[in-house]
């Protein structure tokens, strides 16, 4: 396969549509980083693999039409065969959802979907094969296209088994080694399948020593049952309840040992003890109630005493009661009386005031002579006249007499109260008391019914319904001890009479044994025949990873000389001079490292990107790749690409590479993009055609912005005037 060109629209830095003509022996691309010669190798591995590394797809963000399509231009054996990939939703922002179905035209005919992988996969492959499209599609990207970011990591940013998958992939491995991976998952997978199935008979184990625990019980149980010792304690057991007289005496021969038998005693024995526990019950409190002190009843002398005070008080109230209603009416009386001089007082002393305004030789009011300064002097002291003494005096008198008397009216109120309030509750007290030693009496009474006729008279001491308490409750915990003692006794007869439960229980439990043996034999079995088969696949898969590896050391061993031809070629290091590469397996993975030897002093380096400087670990990676390239390539690819191959390489390891493309120049197409116009230039001149049947190509970026990138394109013209050798 040689590319001949690429058609690209709306696709990584190409916002419009750019054409470029790659039909050349040297394609060279150059510009600034940033102007789109990334894209270009970016659009050729999309339009085989369909992948790409950006996490929001191939879009270009500025894209006029809203699409996505490149065409890949091909030439395959003399055919011309055109590889086209278009986005069918340039709508969806989820990048793992976009859809850009392959399309391939071999000269006239057109192939869609999975007819165009079909015949893309066989024709990338060289051969039939039922290899995935997108491992192989990838494999084969990555076998002709050399990105610059990937040179150091391969030394550096890699684990070794990423390296091995890698190489493996290349050299046609890939297959087998996804067969080993797919293998080990499923062993894996089966491993945990036959450990969660052995877990799961743990229970099934479990239950079958238990089944076998129960079952020895039983045989013990039903070989101490029925025998003349059990029978003769039975006997004995039946005849101690019907001396406790809870079964009738014709019924004793019905009694013979079995389990409805044990039953119908052990019923009437516990019905006994519930009867037994209610009449201890009802003794007890009645004896915590004896036990109460009843309340003390009043004495008769202090109740007459009470009545007496009583009575006397009231005698007393009533006397003064009558004393005030005499004294109300004195006090009426008295204050009468001085109302009526008041009055008379004060209308002979406005008399007088009036009169003494007209004093003469003759009264103004009756005409007769008068001497005028003694009638001055007589009226004005009738006008001054005061309240007479007596009056108030003894009006204030029978006053204070009705206050007083009101006074000990209160006193003996309050006295009366307070007598006839003691009074009252000792009467209540005493009518308590009696009512409380009538109630025990008849309580009592109540209760010693239950358990006897002969009751104590109403004669009989306080202390003898206490006595007579105390001795029933004696021969209740008696009776209840002797109830349980026979309740416990019957437990050993359990085993004798259900033994023909216990017979059952055991052929059940035997058949239920020998099921679950079988049933777990069967499983242990398939468990085991897993475990073979595991055993098989341990050693298929040991196998396949031995011929894996086997395989890519021996197409490592055949690529030794070209990779140590490229090595040297390029001369990265002083005295590590020799290169190759080594696999192993570790940990049950296959492992593959680059070594450097110093062959003079038998000096290996095992991780040449820790040792090597930036520069010649990178003429490493480019040494590696190269040979990978033209010797793990199907021979059919004529194609290589290389993306900047020229950061972090000095002006030696420059000239080395140069020189190294020169020498791979006849066997493969040569596609490099790089920033460096010095560099760009060095190509042109050292790869210039030499034939009228080679073309070199030169496109140049010239800028880029929303539109996409400027692109110009020239052919590289021929060395007119070829080299010549002259002798001195």
């Amino acid at each position: 396969m040689r590319v001949t060109g690429v058609s690209i629209a709306g696709f990584g830095g190409v916002s419009g549509e750019v054409d470029i003509d790659l039909d050349a022996d040297v394609v060279i691309v150059v510009g600034a980083n940033g102007y789109g010669k990334t894209t270009i190798c970016n659009a050729i591995s999309w339009a085989i693999s369909g992948k790409t590394t950006s996490t929001q797809g191939p879009r270009n963000l500025y894209s006029k039409s809203g699409t996505t399509t490149v065409e890949l231009r091909t030439d395959f054996d003399g055919d011309d065969v055109v590889i086209t990939r278009s986005l069918e939703n340039p709508g969806e922002t989820d990048a793992k959802k976009l859809r850009a179905p392959l399309r391939v035209r071999v000269n006239e005919a057109s192939l869609r979907g999975a007819d165009a992988e079909v015949w893309l996969r066989q024709n990338l492959a060289g051969t039939d094969t039922n290899e995935d499209f997108a491992t192989l599609a990838q494999s084969f990207v990555d076998s002709i296209y050399l990105k610059q970011e990937s040179l150091r990591e391969f030394l550096t940013g890699r684990q070794d088994t990423e390296r091995f998958d890698a190489v493996a992939s290349m050299v046609g491995a890939g297959r087998l080694r996804e067969f080993a991976d797919e293998l080990q998952s499923h062993k894996r997978a089966w491993v945990r399948a036959v450990n969660q199935a052995d877990s799961a008979l743990e229970g099934d184990r479990a239950k079958l020593e238990d089944l076998a625990a129960s079952l020895s019980v039983l045989e013990t149980e039903i070989t101490k049952a029925n025998t003349a010792e059990v029978i003769g304690r039975w006997q004995t057991w039946s005849n101690d309840v019907e001396a406790l007289g809870l079964v009738a005496t014709t019924e004793a021969k019905e009694w013979e040992l079995s389990e409805s038998a044990l039953t119908k005693l052990r019923a009437a024995l516990n019905q006994e003890r519930s009867t037994i526990e209610q009449d201890e019950a009802a003794l007890l409190a009645a004896q915590a109630e004896l036990n109460v002190p009843l309340p003390e009843s009043p004495d008769d002398a202090e109740v007459i005493e009470l009545e007496r005070q009583v009575a006397d008080l009231t005698d007393q109230k009533e006397q003064v009661e009558h004393d005030i209603q005499l004294l109300r009416v004195a006090v009426g009386e008295a204050d009468a009386v001085r109302r009526q001089a008041s009055s008379i007082r004060e209308e002979l002393a406005s008399m007088a005031s009036i009169l003494l305004r007209h004093v003469a030789d003759s009264c103004a009011a009756c005409g007769q002579e008068v001497d005028p300064e003694a009638y001055r002097r007589r009226l004005e002291s009738i006008a001054n006249e005061t309240e007479n003494a007596a009056l108030r005096e003894g009006a204030e008198l029978q006053r204070t007499k009705l206050q007083a008397a009101e006074k000990r009216l209160g006193e003996l109120s309050l006295q009366l109260k307070t007598v006839s309030d003691q009074h009252r509750a000792m009467l209540e007290q005493r009518a308590s008391a009696q009512a409380a030693k009538e109630h025990r009496e008849s309580r009592v009474k109540e209760i010693l019914a239950s358990f006897s006729d002969d009751l104590p008279d109403a004669s009989a001491e306080a202390g003898s319904e206490i006595q007579r308490l105390a001795s029933e409750l004696d021969r209740v915990a008696r009776r209840k001890s002797q109830i349980a003692r026979t309740l416990e006794a019957g437990r050993e007869f359990d085993a004798a009479a259900s033994l023909d439960s216990s017979k059952t229980r055991r052929d059940r439990i035997e058949i239920e044994s020998k099921a679950l043996r079988s049933s777990l034999a069967s499983k242990e079995q398939d468990i085991a025949d897993r475990r073979r088969t595991n055993d098989v696949a341990t050693a298929l898969l040991d196998a396949v990873k031995s011929d894996a590896e086997t395989f890519v050391a021996d197409r490592l061993k055949q690529l030794k000389p070209l990779l140590r031809q490229f090595y040297a070629a390029i001369d990265p290091h002083p005295t590590f001079r020799s290169v190759e590469i080594a696999t192993r397996q570790f940990g049950g993975k296959h492992r593959l490292t680059p070594m450097l030897r110093d062959d003079e002093v038998q000096v290996d380096v095992t991780e040449p990107g820790e040792t090597l400087s930036t520069s010649q670990a990178n003429a490493l990676a480019v040494s590696l790749f190269l040979s990978f390239n033209l010797g793990f390539a199907p021979t059919h690819v004529k194609s290589l690409i290389l993306d900047d191959p020229l950061q972090n390489l000095d002006d030696v390891h420059l000239l080395g590479l140069v020189d190294l493309l020169r020498k791979i120049l006849p066997h493969r197409q040569l596609i490099v993009t790089t920033h460096d116009h010095a560099f760009a230039s060095l190509l042109a001149r050292k790869l210039r055609p030499v034939s009228e049947d080679f073309r070199t190509t030169y496109v140049r970026f010239t800028k880029w912005d929303r539109n996409g990138p400027g692109v110009e394109q020239w052919d590289v013209p021929a060395e007119t005037s070829p080299l010549k050798l002259v002798a001195p």
